[in-house]
């Protein structure tokens, strides 16, 4: 399956790229946008931005200040959020295997757990003496 799995992440690369590549382009202007200009964020501002993303412990361990978070801090909160969400659009949900792919494969019709079984240990046998003879 390697080839198709090769062909599913180059069709996503570039998705990721974008998702590592935006975050950064938000700047604290964006945040004023977003939720006004301040000295100090307060947690339920945090977890507005980034939902439930982050544990409370991580929300207490990001505050850099005594009762809140700097913009600074604030601003690193909402990249993180654009890169999750970002991140999440770009995967590839159920991808469809086309029937090619298992051409020439056996077809495993009664007792499934069983046949694949043995064709795991065939399999794994196979491999084993295989690297035998490779390492001699």
């Amino acid at each position: 399956m390697a080839p198709w799995i090769q062909e599913k992440a180059a069709y996503i690369k570039l998705d990721y790229q974008v998702a590592e590549l935006v975050p950064a382009l938000i700047t604290k202007d964006i945040l004023y946008q977003m939720l006004g200009q301040k000295k100090v964020y307060s947690l339920e501002e945090a977890r507005q931005l980034q939902k439930k993303q982050y544990s409370m412990e991580q929300y207490r361990d990001k505050m850099d200040m005594e009762i809140g978070y700097s913009p600074e801090t604030m601003l690193s909160i909402l990249q993180d959020r654009c890169r999750y969400l970002l991140q999440r659009g770009s995967t590839l949900n159920n991808p469809h295997i086309p029937d090619s792919y298992f051409h020439g494969w056996e077809r495993i019709a009664t007792n499934h757990a069983k046949r694949l079984r043995e064709l795991v240990r065939q399999e794994l046998l196979n491999n084993a003496s295989a690297i035998d003879t490779a390492t001699q």
